[in-house]
């Protein structure tokens, strides 16, 4: 089956997907998952296993959701070209990984901005190629030598704190507290000008802006 799966036509067979969901009620598989941030895992593995009973549907048809859960790893340089209001934009997409960051300076000619994406989640979890660094203090430090470099001082960034809703998700599962990874969040305390719905829990919202000042403490650190 491995040998066939790339095939365009290729079709899991039905006991594919009857393995994986009882796979899938095991306390010990359960308990492994629990402990994900420990491995690489894709963080969309939940959501699929949890949508096995639809996806082995033979009419399904992949909704919106799934579609944007969808996780490829980027390697190497995909250029995209579209119009919005008549302007068109020309937009580079790199790989985030230590090997792949040599090929960012063929970008850097002509571009007005960059967009710098992180995830808010990977607060407890460790880099694929060095599992000694946490994912969010390496893109810190990464967001901090790129706002530095003096050959970008003139190009506009834009941060995106992505992936907020398993930042959320794990936050009120307790299981692996923000203070356990960033001693520096005990003494915290969430924004007086906070934006916050009557149904947010606090801890969370209080975790958002941590990780938001951190990267924000970078930037006003040069004085810019």
């Amino acid at each position: 089956m491995l040998s066939n799966v790339l095939s365009p036509d290729f079709n899991y067979p039905p006991e594919f997907y009857e393995h994986t969901e009882e796979l899938w009620k095991d306390k010990g598989v359960l308990q492994t998952y629990e402990r994900s941030n420990e491995y690489q895992l894709i963080d969309c593995a939940k959501y699929f296993l949890d949508r096995v009973s639809t996806i082995k549907n033979p009419n399904y048809t992949p909704n919106e959701q799934d579609i944007l859960r969808c996780r490829v790893l980027t390697s190497g340089i995909f250029e995209t070209r579209f119009q919005v209001d008549k302007v068109n934009f020309h937009m580079f997409d790199v790989g985030g990984q230590r090997d792949e960051r040599r090929k960012w300076i063929q970008c850097f000619n002509d571009v007005t901005a960059i967009i710098f994406v992180t995830a808010c989640s990977s607060y407890n979890m460790v880099l694929r190629e060095d599992p000694t660094q946490n994912r969010l203090r390496e893109s810190l430090d990464l967001f901090k030598s790129i706002w530095n470099n003096r050959w970008l001082r003139t190009i506009s960034i834009i941060l995106f704190l992505n992936k907020q809703d398993l930042l959320a998700e794990k936050i009120k599962a307790g299981k692996s507290k923000l203070s356990e990874y960033f001693s520096e969040f005990n003494k915290y305390q969430t924004p007086s000008d906070a934006i916050m719905e009557s149904n947010d829990d606090p801890e969370v919202i209080r975790a958002k802006y941590f990780i938001r000042d951190e990267f924000l403490r970078i930037s006003t650190a040069s004085g810019d």
